[in-house]
Formats: structure tokens, C-alpha cells, sequence
């Protein structure tokens, strides 16, 4: 009975209510990779200098580890999805995430100024996916697929409050012990222990100060950190570091439990989410906004970017059809959408080429070519004209097209076989093709707008 309810009162502070705007807190899991990538940082500190990571910010060095960086490192691996990704959430967002966990959280300025570190040292990098920035740990599983399990205990002001050395030394010792309970963990120490190394310590007595200071606090009222810690020397004069952990605050994996907690996507206000709205609720799928934390909802933006209304419409009624035929899971409902646009858009480009008449400037190069050459014409100008877009062109690139050709371009024209026609230039020694002109069409209206 005793160690059934020492089993049930250890499950039991597997999360915790702390004073922080969260409430009850989960353990977090952490990348073995970027845990190592980031710790092995500390091996180049002595050649290390002082960088302003951000303007009129504070210095930082480049090769340690800081408060901040544990709980940058947290934030992230709370924040990010399953892949080592991130998207549709800005810094800010991200700090308040942080902040949120944390009883005592850094300055939203170190914060930020440990990101543009980590993006210094290759560790995290931001980029732009079509209409919002994404996130991407770099180390992510480069190495293993092993993750570190840590208790909700990180995200107290007790231990915030532990020297900079101290927490590092304890998030090692678990990260080294796993999920082993009950057992002494013990590592040797000569002269050149990884320990000096993580902590900046030179001496057995500075670690045994710090392994005091682990002792001494209990995150959970009565339940200290270490059950037992000693810094010895043996017969032969080595040091060693020996501890038990307290089976309280050690996190074993278990299928289905919380450790990672995705925000929604932030997508900027543009007049394609503001349609796509509208008609996901006219429709009464507006439920589609929230499909796997806002990530489908972004796709279909993405995908749907500066399509017509009538576009939208189509691709609405299709995502209905594929839930009440129970094929719209958020996993597969942009990639099936994705192929019957796709379809959809090369028939509405071949149309508009023989609606404009500027087809019979689409020729091929023999029998064989006959049937590629459509596609290749598509694939060339699909993503570069919205619909509208490319009637317009077409329609005003046909006289111009008349003009040189005649009605239309033939494979014995001179001017074809070894010749690319260009609009306003001279012609150069290259072969005509109807997706180039297009695009230089295009590009000289456009420059000529922006002239005048």
C-alpha cells in the first residue's frame, strides 16, 4: 500500500501548479541534439568574446550559456512543433508563450537578444514562407532522435533563482540519468572534467557548493531536489561527483501525455484570409480556420494567395464536399485541393490561350515534343500570372506577337528555328518560346508603371 501511493503521489506532481499564468504546467521535452549542440557552446569559452547582439542592447557572450538561454531553450522545445518548426508566431508572441510558464521570467529585451544569438551561432533560423515567418531549429534530430524529459519544476522561481552554474549542472545530471529512479549517479572528475568545463569551475569544493545549493531547494513543499550529494575523493586521489535524484522530479515518457503546446498561427490580415473567412462560415465549415492549430487554415492562405473570388469559391465548396465525404483531414485537405486546382488552373490557361488567340504562337518542335509541350508551358507561367493576370498579358501580347509572325509562328520560320523574339528589343540569336515573352512582357509593363 506504502509504495502504491509513493507511485501515485510521484505521478501526481508529474505536473504542477505553479504561480505563473498557466496554471497547472507539463513536464517539457527536449531535444537530445539541440541540448548538446547548446551546452557544448560552454567548450569555447575561453576564446570568447563580448557581442551586441542587438542595437542598443546589452553584450552577451557568444560561446555561453545564460539564464536566458535555458529559457529560450525551453520555450522552444514547449513551442515548437514535432518537426523542430515553428510558423505563424512572431517573436513577441513567443515571449509572452514563454513568459506565461515562467514565475520569474528574463526581460523581453534579453529574450530577444538571445534569439539573434542563437541565429548567430546557426542554432535557430527565421525565415519568410510565403505570407508569414517561420521558425527552424537547426539541430533538430540532426544526430538521434532521443529527447530529455524535464520536470515542470525548470519553470519555478526556485529554481531561476540557483546560480547560472547550478541549473546547468542539474539539467546535465538528468539529461545523463534519463529515466532511471532510485539509482546513484555518479561521474568522475579529473583535471579536465566536462563539469569544470559546463560550470566554470576550477576546484571540488566551488561543485560541492553548487550540488549544496541543488539540495536545499524543494520545488514541491517537502520533497527536495537531491536525495543524496557528495563531492569525494577515493583511495587513489580522484574526484568524483555522486547524487541521487529524487524520483519526484524525474519524467518518464508516457504515450499521449502533454509536453508540447503548438500556439495557433498568426496569419496577417490580407484580403484573401478575409474572403477565405467569409466563405468558410457561409458555407458552415468555419471550423476549418482552427483544423491542427491554425496550420491548415495558413496552408489554404498560402495556396489560395491572390486567387480570384470565384477561385475561392470553387476550392470552398471542394473542402466542404471532402468533409462530408469524411476525406477532410487537416493532414490531407491541401494536398488533394492542391491537385484539383492544379488541373483546374491548366485548363483555365489553356482556355484563355485559345480564347486570346495566342496559341497559334504556343508551337512545338516535332511530333514527339507535340504533347509536352503544354505542360512545360504551364509549369513555366502558372505561378508568376494570377488568372486575370494572364488574360490581360495574353491579350495584350497577340498583336504584338501578330506584328512579327504573321497569324502565327511556324516550325520553318527563320525566325522561330533560330531566333527568341523579345518585346522592344532587337531579336537575339535564341529560340522563341511564348512563356518567355509572356514574362518579359510583363516585367516592361510593370517597370513602365512604376516610371510613370
Amino acid at each position: 500500500m506504502g509504495e502504491a501511493k509513493r507511485k501515485l503521489d510521484i505521478k501526481s506532481h508529474r505536473y504542477m501548479h505553479l504561480n505563473n499564468n498557466q496554471g497547472l504546467t507539463y513536464p517539457v521535452s527536449v531535444d537530445y541534439t539541440f541540448f548538446s549542440d547548446l551546452f557544448e557552446l560552454e567548450k569555447s569559452y575561453a576564446s570568447d568574446k563580448v557581442i551586441m547582439f542587438r542595437k542598443n542592447s546589452h553584450p552577451l557572450r557568444k560561446y555561453h550559456i545564460t539564464k536566458t538561454s535555458i529559457q529560450l531553450m525551453m520555450a522552444i522545445s514547449r513551442r515548437f512543433n514535432s518537426e523542430g518548426t515553428l510558423k505563424g508566431c512572431p517573436i513577441h508572441k513567443l515571449y509572452s508563450l514563454m513568459a506565461e510558464e515562467y514565475e520569474d521570467p528574463c526581460s523581453k529585451e534579453q529574450f530577444y537578444a538571445e534569439i539573434h544569438k542563437f541565429k548567430e551561432l546557426g542554432i535557430l533560423s527565421i525565415f519568410q514562407d510565403g505570407i508569414i515567418s517561420a521558425w527552424k531549429l537547426e539541430p533538430f534530430k540532426r544526430d538521434t532522435g532521443r529527447f530529455v524529459l524535464f520536470s515542470p519544476l525548470v519553470f519555478t522561481k526556485a529554481f531561476t533563482d540557483l546560480p547560472l552554474a547550478a541549473q546547468k549542472l542539474y539539467l546535465y545530471i538528468v539529461s545523463r540519468n534519463g529515466e532511471r529512479k532510485g539509482g546513484e549517479f555518479k561521474i568522475n572528475m579529473d583535471s579536465n572534467s566536462w563539469i569544470y568545463t559546463l560550470t566554470h569551475k576550477t576546484r571540488p569544493v566551488q561543485v560541492r557548493e553548487l550540488m549544496d545549493s541543488l539540495s536545499k531547494i524543494e520545488p514541491v513543499a517537502g520533497k527536495p531536489l537531491l536525495f543524496e550529494s557528495a563531492i569525494e575523493k577515493n583511495t587513489l586521489g580522484q574526484w568524483s561527483l555522486r547524487c541521487i535524484l529524487n524520483p519526484t522530479y524525474i519524467i518518464t515518457h508516457e504515450v499521449g501525455a502533454h509536453y508540447r503546446m503548438v500556439p495557433q498561427a498568426k496569419i496577417p490580415y490580407s484580403k484573401t484570409v478575409t474572403r477565405l473567412r467569409m466563405l468558410l462560415h457561409q458555407h458552415k465549415i468555419g471550423e476549418v480556420e482552427h483544423f491542427d492549430q491554425g496550420l491548415v487554415f495558413l496552408g489554404l492562405v498560402q495556396l489560395l494567395n491572390k486567387a480570384s473570388i470565384k477561385t475561392l469559391r470553387f476550392a470552398v465548396i471542394r473542402i466542404k464536399e471532402m468533409l462530408q465525404n469524411n476525406l477532410g483531414q487537416p493532414y490531407n485537405l491541401i494536398s488533394a485541393l492542391e491537385s484539383e486546382l492544379k488541373d483546374r488552373t491548366f485548363l483555365t490557361f489553356s482556355e484563355i490561350l485559345k480564347e486570346t488567340g495566342a496559341q497559334r504562337y504556343l508551337i512545338v518542335k516535332g511530333e514527339d515534343y507535340t504533347d509536352a509541350r503544354p505542360l512545360q508551358f504551364f509549369k513555366a507561367v502558372h505561378n508568376k500570372f494570377s488568372v486575370s493576370e494572364f488574360k490581360t498579358i495574353c491579350l495584350a501580347a497577340v498583336p504584338l506577337l501578330r506584328k512579327r509572325f504573321g497569324q502565327h509562328v511556324i516550325q520553318s520560320d527563320p525566325r522561330y528555328s533560330s531566333r527568341k523574339l523579345r518585346p522592344g528589343s532587337p531579336i537575339p540569336e535564341e529560340t522563341f518560346y511564348l512563356e518567355d515573352f509572356l514574362l518579359e512582357l510583363k516585367a516592361e509593363i510593370d517597370n513602365s508603371i512604376l516610371v510613370s
